[in-house]
């Protein structure tokens, strides 16, 4: 009987044979991403490389280094990028676009591959008279749970008789993060003296594209609603300054936006179209039918800049009590685990320098 057994263990094992997969190597596309405006800079393009695996899912970036990167106007002025991290190719400081000229983007890979844009003309934005602010609340699929943030509408004037697209791009803000220090408390074995006031940067959430033509109001008065961020609880406890770019666009450049914030707008629900990949104003020259993403754009701009303060607000997201203690240490609180192999810095307590509420 026990003979029987070894038998029939070992014949068992002996007969599952090993699967061997064998993964096509994923097709990798070049992805372009920036833009050139009227402003003083940084202008930079990134260069990466993106898996495709299937029809529609993207995996990650691998920087695309060491590629010639020029940019070139219709009155023959060249410029050269230069490589200042992988993958990252600036202009040279002071270069401002001009408005009325049109630009193109040329790129030519370590591996002789050639790639350029279609020409981009850069036209001027009307300016934006004011801002103002407010905070909402949106229902969400939880019934007892509101989503509450804060929407910052600007006013201008559309120009008469003119095809305007306009595009609002936020950029990392700034705002006063509150704790409750306590000087009885202890974190980590020592205990805390300071502080209760930070000052934190924040990419703001959620990352809308938020893009429109005039088609429908051409030549009237706007006010549109240009960003909207969440209440996380933090954000808005005293003050949270929103920074953004109000751009021109292309009619171009205006429908591949859209297209993207119909992309980053799928809910998964039954409803939503298939996802799909975009294709921008980018063209391989040695091979016109390789597709290659991002797109390239030049625009005139004004830096709007808000200060939403809390007692201005309707109402706000009872705060995250992220910890009693020092207010400086919220970055390595964030971090519990030591996942970060660089140890984050502590938060100033003095304001940036431009700081003026």
């Amino acid at each position: 009987m026990r003979r029987l057994i070894w038998i029939l263990i070992f014949g068992t094992i002996s007969c599952i044979d090993p699967y061997i997969f064998d993964a096509d190597e994923p097709i990798r596309m070049l992805s372009v991403e920036g833009f050139i405006t009227t402003g003083e800079g940084p202008h930079e393009i990134r260069l990466s490389r993106v898996a495709r695996y299937g029809p529609s899912f993207i995996g990650f970036n691998l920087p695309e280094t060491r590629a010639a990167v020029l940019i070139k106007d219709d009155q023959g002025r060249v410029i050269e990028l230069i490589e200042s991290e992988s993958g990252v190719y600036k202009l040279p400081g002071g270069f401002r676009g001009q408005i009325g000229n049109s630009y193109n983007l040329e790129i030519k890979l370590q591996n002789g591959k050639r790639y350029i844009s279609r020409p981009e003309k850069l036209v001027s934005v009307p300016q934006v008279d004011s801002l103002s602010y407010r905070s909402v609340k949106t229902p969400t699929s939880n019934r007892f749970r509101e989503e509450v943030g804060v929407q910052v509408t600007a006013y201008f004037q559309d120009p008469v008789e003119e095809e305007n697209y306009y595009y609002w791009r936020p950029l990392e803000s700034t705002f006063i993060l509150v704790s409750e220090p306590d000087a009885e408390g202890t974190q980590g074995g020592t205990v805390a003296s300071c502080c209760s006031r930070c000052f934190h940067k924040d990419v703001p959430k959620p990352a809308n594209v938020i893009t429109v033509g005039d088609s429908e109001f051409n030549g009237t008065y706007q006010n549109r609603l240009i960003a909207y961020v969440v209440d996380n609880g933090m954000r808005f406890k005293e003050t949270y300054r929103l920074d953004i770019l109000h751009l021109s666009l292309s009619q171009g450049a205006h429908m591949f936006l859209n297209l993207v914030n119909q992309q980053l707008s799928l809910t998964g629900s039954v409803f939503d179209p298939p996802p799909a990949n975009i294709r921008g104003n980018m063209i391989c020259l040695d091979d016109p039918d390789e597709q290659v993403l991002g797109y390239f754009f030049a625009s005139d701009v004004q830096l709007l800049r808000v200060y939403i303060e809390q007692v201005n607000l309707e109402f706000y997201k009872i705060p995250q009590a992220f910890s009693p203690y020092d207010c400086r240490e919220y970055l390595r609180l964030m971090d519990p685990l030591g996942r970060n192999p660089v140890r984050p810095p502590l938060l100033p307590t003095n304001p940036p320098d431009d700081w003026d509420p």
